[in-house]
């Protein structure tokens, strides 16, 4: 139902604000610098999800896909994105939608080749 959509995208809001900033384009470590004769600090940058978009049909308003990226499969998806604390609240309430026949989930997972740009 529609409702079901709409919690849905309720409910998978914080996980893309929190992907953004602990993942994706925002995140960042402070790494100190020293050498023996000073000290210093610098920002770098750690991209583990590349992108993370959900989308809504234009023909089906009940369909929805969540686009993921990430830098890999082990370490980017696994490793840091399923261990993320808002993707687990999330995780948590879709299976109780999944367990009572709210929504199905398909998912498949691709490499990439290279060709084409994102």
């Amino acid at each position: 139902t529609l409702a079901h959509r709409d919690t849905f995208l309720e409910w998978v809001e914080p996980v893309c604000k929190d992907v953004l900033v602990h993942e994706g384009s925002l995140r960042s470590t402070s790494a100190s610098l020293s050498t023996p004769t000073s000290t210093s600090t610098s920002t770098q940058k750690i991209i583990t999800t590349l992108s993370y978009q959900v989308a809504i049909s234009d023909k089906d308003p009940l369909l929805i896909v969540l686009m993921e990226r990430y830098s890999d499969k082990e370490h980017g998806y696994l490793e840091v994105h399923r261990s993320g604390s808002e993707f687990l609240k999330f995780r948590e309430k879709l299976k109780g939608m999944q367990d009572d026949g709210d929504v199905m989930i398909e998912g498949e997972s691709y490499l990439e080749t290279g060709l084409g740009y994102v």
